[in-house]
């Protein structure tokens, strides 16, 4: 029996702790299978992602850190990497993918601000009220329909293994009497948006950032009869940055999951992804 996450945050982004700290707290807390996966460079420098010029320091160090606690967890090493419509993909000029365990796709940003500046859906709230008035009007139903949008995009172009948070919108969005994530208009846009995860064989993170402080996850546990429904491969990660977060949520989510019918969710095994048994205390198989 063991726990697996395959998003995390060090301090070569804006997690918390070094790469080592997240290691011993991984090995403390039963987890077997663990992977890296900062915040990749952009083109515009950010609060949260890496450098461009500390890439091959966040693989070298890695790599030490592989050698060094190899007997104890296998460790993997992984990108998240935006996608912004118009500006920036996963396969990009900007840094190679190639040597990579895995790749992470995500919608942290979605269009130009007058400013120049990219509007962020993830974070604090008033800079997300403020560039909801900019482009959108103050419409949060029309930033939402653009959200998933650009997520479809996103997966249409591929490139990665794992779609991130995929609504993660919903969490500012909820602040807005027009938003109800129960309604058919938000619920058609996810039906539609987990069919084409599914065509394209990806993978659907299941995340538990928020469901200890927001009692909910990423994507909602109401869509996870559907998930089943069209048989979406899923890994379930916690989006930890600090080490006591690496398996928050993890319990309660694998219970949900059990409940809705899943009884299996995808591991890197030797190389590839694997869709491997679990129960409510973790993996049951490699």
């Amino acid at each position: 029996m063991y726990w697996s996450n395959y998003h995390s945050h060090c301090t070569f982004c804006d997690g918390r702790s070094s790469m080592e700290e997240f290691i011993k707290f991984a090995i403390a807390k039963g987890v077997k299978k663990y992977g890296f996966s900062s915040h990749s460079p952009l083109p515009f420098l950010t609060f949260w992602n890496m450098k461009i010029d500390d890439l091959a320091d966040y693989q070298t160090e890695f790599y030490r850190l592989k050698q060094k606690y190899n007997s104890n967890i296998e460790l993997f090493l992984g990108l998240e990497i935006d996608y912004i419509d118009n500006f920036f993909e996963v396969r990009n000029e900007l840094f190679n993918t190639e040597n990579f365990n895995y790749l992470i796709g995500s919608i942290h940003y979605l269009d130009q601000l007058p400013t120049g500046d990219f509007w962020t859906i993830d974070g604090d709230f008033s800079k997300f009220d403020i560039g909801l008035n900019l482009l959108f009007g103050g419409d949060i139903r029309l930033a939402v329909k653009r959200f998933f949008e650009v997520s479809s995009l996103m997966i249409q172009k591929g490139g990665f293994d794992i779609v991130g948070h995929f609504d993660k919108i919903a969490l500012n969005a909820s602040h807005y009497k027009d938003f109800d994530s129960t309604d058919n208009e938000y619920k058609n846009l996810i039906g539609e948006t987990l069919q084409l995860i599914k065509d394209k064989a990806l993978i659907l993170e299941i995340n538990t950032k928020s469901l200890n402080e927001k009692g909910f996850t990423y994507p909602n546990q109401q869509f996870f009869p559907l998930m089943k429904e069209l048989q979406i491969p899923i890994t379930v990660n916690s989006d930890c940055h600090y080490p006591t977060n690496i398996i928050d949520g993890f319990e309660p989510t694998f219970k949900v999951l059990k409940e809705a019918g899943f009884n299996t969710m995808h591991q890197l095994v030797r190389g590839t992804w694997q869709a491997v048994e679990f129960n409510e205390k973790g993996m049951t198989g490699f």
